[in-house]
């Protein structure tokens, strides 16, 4: 019988052919090579300016839109000037605030969701209203670049371009998320000095987990069914079989792909907020995210609080109720809360 995982690869594989063509950019990659943390995952220089607009209202509920100008600079010369030269698409953030009424001064949430994940309505109103709800705090989406009003118009799907094997532009849309991410956490300690935690799903959980190596502003941290190793992430990964095959045409194997993100300093990355305001989730089965992997990620910082669970990657959305819940003791638990 078929893992869920795999299908879930098959299920996206029409849907990939239609795909724009990646452009091979292994020659260009010597611009991140030497260069430091705070050059390659920068903190934000200065608060841009918010704009929100009402989306709706529901009994015990306010939802609104967030907006602001990325303060992304990308570092490769070519891709920079091909940015620059975007509409705004690609330069402004995207974010749902989701406000139960009641929960001011309460912890707050940064949440950012997985791959291609397609943000739909009704994601808004089950998913994360009844996350919000269940942990009775607020919670703001980050929407990353090329997903949802984020994806240029050219796209055959949300985050066609974000993972694709023009290497240059993916690890642009990488740095991108992680600054969008800080400034957004800036953004909400301005607004109120309540904490604000950072948690994500997937592909958002590998970023949930980064940004805690990265910013000590985190009040806690929660990776949902992730790691961070990119390697392993594209030689796994059912639904990433099409950037696996572009890359071995450009002469590019995933151990390569992982090999570059050792170069630059990736896997030296280690938290910075204490292992006591971190909690993972894993899944035992998982096709996206090995569990060894994870498990290696898990000793190396000092093995914080883990939940295991007897499934697959795509198996685990039945176990999200339970795990939201185990979030919310793990939050309420935690000093000055």
């Amino acid at each position: 019988m078929p893992n869920i995982d795999d299908l879930a690869g098959a299920l996206v594989r029409p849907l990939q052919l239609l795909r724009s063509r990646p452009h091979n950019t292994m020659d260009r990659l010597s611009a991140y090579d030497g260069l430091g943390r705070d050059e390659l995952f920068p903190a934000p220089n200065r608060l841009p300016r918010l704009r929100s607009r009402r989306r709706w209202s529901l009994p015990g509920f306010d939802n609104e839109d967030l907006f602001f100008a990325s303060l992304h600079e990308p570092i490769e010369p070519l891709f920079a000037k091909h940015y620059h030269a975007r509409s705004r698409r690609y330069q402004t953030v995207y974010a749902r605030r989701i406000h139960p009424r009641g929960t001011e001064g309460r912890p707050r949430l940064l949440y950012i969701h997985g791959y291609m994940q397609p943000e739909t309505i009704v994601e808004e109103l089950t998913l994360l209203s009844g996350m919000a709800r269940s942990l009775d705090m607020e919670i703001i989406h980050l929407q990353p670049p090329y997903h949802g009003r984020r994806t240029p118009r050219s796209s055959a799907y949300g985050g066609e371009r974000f993972w694709s094997a023009d290497v240059v532009r993916s690890l642009e849309a990488m740095r991108q998320t992680l600054l969008d991410a800080r400034t957004l956490l800036s953004i909400m300690l301005d607004e109120s000095p309540a904490p604000v935690g950072v948690a994500g799903i997937s592909l958002g959980g590998a970023f949930s987990a980064i940004l805690a190596c990265l910013e000590p502003r985190f009040d806690f941290a929660a990776p949902f069914i992730a790691h961070m190793d990119m390697g392993a992430l594209l030689r796994d990964a059912p639904v990433l079989s099409a950037m696996r095959k572009d890359l071995v045409a450009f002469g590019w194997t995933p151990r390569e792909f992982g090999e570059f993100f050792t170069r630059i300093g990736w896997d030296e990355l280690l938290p910075v907020i204490p292992k006591e305001r971190i909690l993972l989730f894993a899944a035992e089965k998982d096709r996206f995210f090995d569990a060894e992997v994870l498990r290696r990620m898990w000793r190396r910082w000092g093995e914080p609080a883990i939940y295991w669970y007897p499934t697959t990657h795509m198996g685990f959305i039945p176990h999200m109720p339970r795990a939201i819940i185990r979030l919310r003791e793990f939050v309420r638990a935690l000093p000055d809360h």
